[in-house]
């Protein structure tokens, strides 16, 4: 019923991703502490005052060689929040780690948050999950955890080859991820409505020339890579479009990008009202929170969302087309940093 739309999807992700935002495009393949693999905007469960933001990175981290997936001293972290509509940024969270990953993070309201990260281990325990901040009324988790996001993966490449159908495989089991995840006062960035848009951003030194001696002489930052919705840069935007796209400001989106998203949607089947649905959820690209509302995609993201199957749902005008994959492959935290610890080495 569904192979002419998923044979056409095949065009539109030839580099087959459909994976949230794991190694999309073909800079962040080559740069795994600043590939965003997943960001997430929820409210905290037991107390609706606390909004947490997680960004993960270093997207398919295997246990057997988890000390080397590690956060980057030459990146800079940026958690997001537009709070008036304009799809640009009043508040910010920005994270910066150094070679040994003590990290600094400024916050809003000038709070600044000194701490380190978790460090990962070949034991069969995790190192147990540092967390700072607390005195200051936030709280702030670095380090490796289990990756969130779960998805039949292989089901959908076979799926798309003609060659076999979705099974239930979580093809994100057992990998890990490194995550900064935070947690503040929602009224340090509300404004005077209950929306906050949320994105995130990696950033690098933009090379402002270089000296005979000495080190490269930075002015700036260059973007890496942006992540609002899940899978709108790796489903919705063409593969020479992606790189562009992840150093665009989600202002811009609608303006650069929404011919490239309407394009996609047709070519996949999808009819106007539901391209009208996904263009107003992807077009600026920006996680949305109504803070007055029950968290849950797409009022903002919570680990549990199964965001494919929604997703799904809406490009297949409202027929569902569920991969089998419900859950994660292991269980959430119920509490602070929520994801669950990573897997280690057998």
């Amino acid at each position: 019923m569904f192979k002419r739309p998923m044979l056409l999807l095949f065009c539109v992700f030839p580099l087959g991703l459909l994976a949230s935002d794991h190694k999309e495009a073909p800079l962040t393949r080559e740069d795994p502490s600043a590939d965003i693999s997943d960001l997430y905007a929820f409210l905290n469960p037991h107390d609706a005052s606390k909004l947490t933001l997680v960004l993960t990175v270093n997207p398919f981290s295997v246990p057997s060689e988890g000390v080397g997936f590690r956060f980057s001293p030459n990146v800079r972290y940026r958690l997001l929040i537009d709070n008036n509509g304009d799809a640009v940024e009043d508040h910010e969270i920005t994270v910066r780690f150094d070679a040994d990953e003590n990290f600094e993070a400024k916050l809003p309201g000038e709070i600044i948050v000194t701490g380190e990260a978790t460090a990962p281990t070949e034991e069969p325990e995790a190192n147990e999950a540092l967390i700072f901040g607390e005195d200051q009324g936030v709280r702030i988790f670095a380090g490796p955890r289990d990756d969130p996001f779960f998805f039949d993966i292989v089901g959908f490449f076979r799926f798309l080859a003609g060659t076999g159908g979705f099974t239930g495989t979580d093809g994100f089991a057992g990998y890990n991820v490194s995550a900064i995840v935070v947690e503040i006062p929602v009224s340090l960035v509300k404004g005077s409505g209950n929306i906050l848009n949320t994105w995130a951003v990696t950033e690098r030194p933009k090379a402002g020339g270089q000296l005979f001696k000495g080190p490269t002489v930075y002015s700036g930052w260059e973007p890496v890579d942006r992540v609002g919705n899940p899978a709108v840069a790796t489903a919705l935007i063409p593969p020479g479009l992606k790189d562009v796209y992840n150093r665009t400001a989600p202002n811009r989106d609608a303006e650069l990008y929404v011919p490239s998203i309407v394009d996609s949607l047709t070519a996949l089947g999808t009819n106007s009202e539901n391209i009208g649905i996904l263009a107003s959820v992807a077009v600026p690209d920006l996680l949305t929170i109504d803070v007055s509302a029950p968290s849950g995609f797409p009022n903002g993201r919570t680990p549990s969302d199964d965001v494919v199957d929604t997703l799904f749902y809406f490009i297949f005008n409202q027929t569902e087309v569920p991969d089998g994959v419900a859950t994660n492959d292991v269980a959430f935290l119920d509490a602070f940093p929520y994801l669950a610890p990573p897997h280690q080495p057998e």
